[in-house]
């Protein structure tokens, strides 16, 4: 019988390097997450019918969060939606600032200098309709009520043009009326039930304990990297132009 080869124990990585390199890659290491595109397993999905399904699987007509933070993105693409195919954007941008944003240098395509002042993010740009050809959504980085200290378990949602006026409203609100940001209360999100589309929509159920505060607040930093984590564009391929156009 021939003996099985015992596996060797795994490396430690870089034990004996220099401290200068090793801090070097840690830091390295921090900066990845603006390099790379990450999977959509963190991601919270709207279902037509009023019925939200969280990443863990979990599914109801309203969720208890917290918004840790919130960014806006602008998504251009270059060709007609096809069902079931994914292509990826041709130019996009990611800011905290809607009227500041410009295209990220990544994009493939640079459709102009800015956001404002590019032609697919005017209205009646859009190939069918009115809308607009560019877009404009915003990302929202929340956590579940019942996260305990130590957790990170950080969910991103993508609200749709449709439903961006109702969240910046609900965001104005609570600076207004409540001197507040999102991160210092629970929110309930839900759906509207008067929408033919899966129209997220957002109420004050409460604000945070200092307790609660503590936790959600230790969190904002990571919820801010994940959210400017730029879309995968490695397989973008410029749209065939067909003759004679």
């Amino acid at each position: 019988m021939t003996k099985a080869k015992a596996k060797a124990a795994p490396a430690e990585p870089l034990k004996n390097a220099p401290l200068d390199i090793r801090a070097m890659l840690a830091k390295e290491a921090a900066e990845s997450a603006s390099k790379i595109s990450v999977s959509n397993n963190d991601r919270i999905k709207f279902m037509k019918g009023g019925t939200i399904v969280a990443p863990d699987g979990s599914e109801g007509s309203e969720f208890d969060v917290v918004i840790l933070d919130f960014a806006s993105m602008n998504l251009y693409y270059d060709r007609p939606y096809q069902k079931d195919v994914i292509f990826p954007p041709a130019c996009f941008a990611i800011g905290e600032s809607p009227s500041t944003m410009v295209p990220s240098p990544n994009a493939p395509v640079k459709c102009a200098d800015t956001c404002a002042s590019c032609a697919f993010n005017q209205f009646e740009s859009a190939l069918v309709g009115k809308g607009k050809a560019c877009k404009n959504t915003r990302l929202i980085a929340v956590a579940p009520i019942d996260a305990a200290a130590g957790e990170e378990p950080i969910w991103i949602a993508s609200i749709p043009p449709t439903s961006i006026k109702p969240f910046d409203a609900y965001v104005s609100s609570l600076a207004i009326r409540h001197n507040t940001s999102p991160l210092g209360v629970v929110t309930t999100m839900y759906l509207d039930p008067a929408s033919d589309f899966a129209a997220p929509r957002f109420k004050l159920a409460r604000a945070l304990e200092n307790e609660e505060l503590e936790i959600f607040f230790a969190m904002r930093d990571s919820a801010k990297k994940r959210l400017f984590v730029e879309p995968d564009v490695s397989g973008y391929e410029a749209p065939v132009k067909k003759r004679g156009r």
